[in-house]
């Protein structure tokens, strides 16, 4: 594992596919631990469990500090991650969220690679809780909701429903006629 790989990984991470995490840079024998519990055991497992622990917020890792051995086996990392709840999530190790609350968390983290891939990820525990802060709930809920919306065009099957007629242009608020 080089730099660049380790970027080009936190960029898909943070891309929430993380069934082409998982395929792309996760062994098959893949083990999470976070806060000295183990939270995954193989590649099925941490799927399942990153799709369910990210239901419902927007995860981003940022990388403060990344050093990695000679022999590229071992990846230590100074991270803060993201969390943004996009509705009420309870299931963190880092406690609950309330919808439109951020929060961002630093920790020290080692990737242990195998074959090229990481077969081990340890979180540490933040030493104090100034690792840790909360952003009050104050984001309105159109605001917050970061998921993509389906995007409808209308179908204008003729030129029959085009105007070039300056009165049909709404030019001011709704509640106001345009001809007063």
């Amino acid at each position: 594992m080089n730099e660049n790989e380790f970027a080009q990984y936190v960029e898909l991470y943070n891309s929430g596919n993380y069934r082409e995490v998982v395929n792309s840079y996760y062994h098959h024998n893949i083990r999470i631990d976070i806060y000295g519990v183990n939270f995954t055991r193989g590649a099925s497992d941490t799927l399942q469990w990153l799709q369910n622990n990210h239901d419902g917020l927007v995860e981003t890792m940022l990388v403060d500090d990344l050093w990695i051995s000679a022999n590229r086996r071992d990846v230590y990392v100074r991270v803060r991650e993201r969390l943004v709840a996009l509705e009420t999530v309870k299931r963190l190790a880092s406690g609950p969220l309330a919808p439109g609350q951020v929060r961002t968390t630093s920790f020290r983290a080692h990737y242990l690679v195998r074959d090229g891939k990481f077969v081990r990820i340890t979180l540490d525990l933040p030493t104090d809780q100034s690792s840790r802060t909360d952003e009050p709930v104050s984001v309105p809920v159109a605001a917050r909701d970061f998921r993509p919306r389906e995007v409808v065009t209308p179908v204008i099957e003729s030129d029959d429903y085009a105007f070039d007629d300056a009165q049909q242009w709404i030019i001011d608020s709704p509640q106001r006629s345009f001809r007063q």
